[in-house]
């Protein structure tokens, strides 16, 4: 028995009360909720753990259910987790990741007694915060029944939650109790990248805070254009960005990144948290003179650098 969004949704739409099936999946995606502490307002709530739900009903065999996985794709799709961010899921109330901070190592005499390295621990705190969009879908799409109309939607759904959460941490803004802060946001205007050294310098940066991570850049579509268009020097015509690397230094590039703005360093040093099922609104009124529904998604993330030094920003 698999579960199909479309029908889950139009059930909604007709007030017609859920299969066995159906409810189950909504069950599952209500004890997630509860479980992570975090609330929740739609009729319908997607689980997001990868594994099966059973159906069992009087006189028939347990059936297994294809469990709505919106984890794998999204982490598929994020540029931010193909950079190498850390996608924590399934979170339960407030998280403290652990971060290590200064270490020194001395040499010593053979029974001399070492050093105290002068490591220390702190932590960074994500707290779940709630990440809204939307899809309108039409009427007629609704009464689809075909594999490729529900794979549609899911696509659909996992776009808007991506779009959303990349835009966000990629973003210029100050961070606030309900939203994280973008890691383009500064005080002072943004360094320029006009020649190549300014690329080296960039990078020495990053190489100067001791980041020993594997390094890569995340820009705009603009600022690809502009790096592939730009000479090394006025003796060269090798371009600074060939192949998709910066001098064999990989590039991701996503619509999601603002102006021309570029981002260098290690990724990993990015968490991004994850808690609870997604919360779906059906609102069939809203658009109704136009024959659609709204879905409103709501789904709960957070995104933190764990080293500030860790990520060098500029713009081309």
């Amino acid at each position: 028995m698999e579960f199909r969004l479309i029908k889950a949704i139009n059930d909604v739409v007709n007030n017609r009360q859920m299969d066995e099936c159906t409810l189950n999946v909504v069950n599952k995606g209500i004890e997630e909720m509860r479980k992570s502490g975090v609330s929740y307002s739609g009729q319908i709530q997607l689980p997001v753990e990868m594994r099966d739900i059973t159906v069992e009903k009087e006189g028939e065999d347990v059936v297994a259910t294809e469990m709505f996985d919106l984890l794998e794709p999204l982490r598929a799709k994020n540029v931010l987790v193909n950079a190498g961010a850390k996608f924590l899921t399934n979170l339960v109330g407030d998280v403290q990741v652990p971060v290590m901070t200064g270490s020194n190592v001395y040499w010593e005499g053979e029974t001399t007694t070492a050093k105290d390295g002068g490591a220390s621990f702190d932590n960074v705190k994500l707290q779940p915060k709630r990440l809204t969009a939307f899809i309108d879908i039409s009427k007629q799409f609704l009464v689809q029944d075909s594999v490729s109309a529900e794979a549609m939607l899911r696509a659909d759904l996992v776009n808007a939650i991506n779009s959303k959460l990349e835009e966000t941490i990629l973003g210029s803004e100050n961070g606030t109790a309900t939203k994280p802060e973008g890691i383009f946001y500064s005080d002072d205007e943004l360094r320029s990248i006009a020649t190549f050294k300014d690329i080296c310098d960039l990078e020495s940066d990053i190489e100067d805070a001791n980041v020993i991570g594997d390094c890569v850049y995340i820009m705009s579509n603009k600022a690809k254009a502009a790096l592939r268009n730009m000479p090394k020097s006025t003796k060269s015509t090798e371009l600074v960005m060939q192949n998709g690397t910066i001098d064999g230094t990989k590039v991701f590039n996503t619509s999601n990144v603002e102006n021309t703005n570029v981002a260098y360093g290690d990724f990993s040093q990015l968490a991004i948290g994850q808690w609870g099922a997604i919360d779906l609104v059906v609102d069939p009124y809203s658009l109704s003179t136009e024959s659609k529904i709204r879905v409103v998604v709501s789904a709960f993330f957070d995104a933190k650098l764990l080293r500030d030094s860790a990520i060098s920003v500029a713009k081309v």
